[in-house]
């Protein structure tokens, strides 16, 4: 009967002692996954900080490239606009005035710079719809003596470059007979040319009443 009491007492106190290590076991296992929960938080939250920091970075960069992006469109859009609209002007005056003016603009700029085929040979090339008869016009009364020959050709041949804009593509190419022969441009888009690269401001200007869009 002792015998029987002692087991008893034996297997309680081994069931409590199982419990007290199940409970220590239980309570670090809960304090473990409380720390992995809490490491994991902690990782979580420094991931989404340093991911939250770089993307402000990535952000406020891209606002510093808009920022400087939008006003270069804008003034590479106003300066094509003004463009364009200086070149409707001028082609709009150009047709308006007819092509005995606009040879007559020709014969001035022929004035200007005709020393430069003095006591010379010289070869005549006319295009865009010009006749001869415009070419003699233009040139006889400063190399009436000079003249070897008239030629019509196709603007494409006339070596001229076509001015972004421009419609009218009239003119004539003076060229000298001698082996480093002097060739002088009198043609349309030579004038427009050179009317924009000395007047384009004051031409958006004047067309926009002085206040130019912003």
């Amino acid at each position: 009967m002792e015998e029987l009491r002692s087991t008893e007492i034996l297997d309680k106190e081994i069931e409590a002692d199982a419990r007290k290590k199940a409970a220590k076991i239980v309570a670090k296992a809960e304090s473990e996954a409380k720390s992995i929960i809490e490491g994991v938080d902690e990782r979580v939250k420094k991931a989404v900080e340093e991911k939250s920091a770089v993307y402000k970075n990535k952000l406020s960069l891209l606002e510093k490239n808009a920022d400087a992006y939008i006003p270069l469109e804008k003034e590479r859009f106003l300066v094509a606009f003004y463009d364009e609209q200086v070149c409707k002007a001028m082609n709009e005056y150009f047709n308006s005035i007819g092509k005995e003016k606009r040879l007559s603009l020709l014969e001035n700029k022929l004035e200007k710079c005709k020393f430069a085929l003095e006591n010379k040979k010289i070869a005549v090339s006319y295009f865009g719809g010009l006749e001869e008869a415009d070419s003699r016009k233009v040139v006889e009364k400063a190399f009436a003596k000079n003249i070897t020959g008239y030629e019509s050709i196709q603007f494409e041949k006339s070596g001229e470059e076509a001015v972004k804009g421009n419609e009218i593509h009239e003119g004539m190419i003076l060229k000298s007979d001698e082996k480093n022969s002097v060739i002088v441009r009198l043609t349309m888009d030579e004038l427009v040319r050179e009317l924009k690269d000395k007047y384009s401001y004051e031409l958006s200007s004047t067309l926009f009443g002085g206040r130019l869009p912003e």
